[in-house]
């Protein structure tokens, strides 16, 4: 979860934040972020995608509307960081050689982000919330 700048270059650019499990269950949006916990939790009804068009066509995010403000949650990193966690089982070579890799072109990246974004739409309009985007 992250604050939301409607531009191509925030899209490439934009800082690394820590990673947050996102879940869409019993018709709430909870998102957790470790060690702190507990950072977003609220109805699914109601809840409004704000989604622009240009991170739209990506289809590797949703921008939300919480508490008035945009709020962009991304997965496009989940497929590098199952990866890198992966490598760190495996010892420390497999880690080095993860770590070298350019993470844009860490292979599944953008699959993964896809899949898992229409996935999570899905939940939230299943739950009532409110797809205030121009198609792509």
């Amino acid at each position: 979860m992250e604050p939301f700048k409607d531009s191509l270059r925030w899209v490439v650019s934009r800082p690394r934040t820590t990673p947050c499990t996102v879940r869409v269950a019993d018709g709430e949006l909870t998102i957790t972020q470790d060690p702190d916990g507990l950072m977003v939790r609220v109805p699914t009804a109601g809840l409004r995608i704000v989604t622009p068009r240009r991170l739209k066509k990506l289809e590797a995010g949703v921008v939300l509307s919480l508490g008035g403000k945009p709020v962009a949650v991304m997965f496009d990193m989940v497929h590098a960081r199952q990866e890198f966690r992966a490598a760190s089982q495996q010892g420390k070579r497999d880690l080095i050689r993860q770590v070298a890799k350019p993470v844009s072109n860490s292979r599944g990246n953008l699959g993964l982000a896809r899949q898992i974004t229409a996935e999570f739409i899905a939940a939230l309009l299943d739950g009532g919330a409110i797809d205030t985007t121009a198609p792509a």
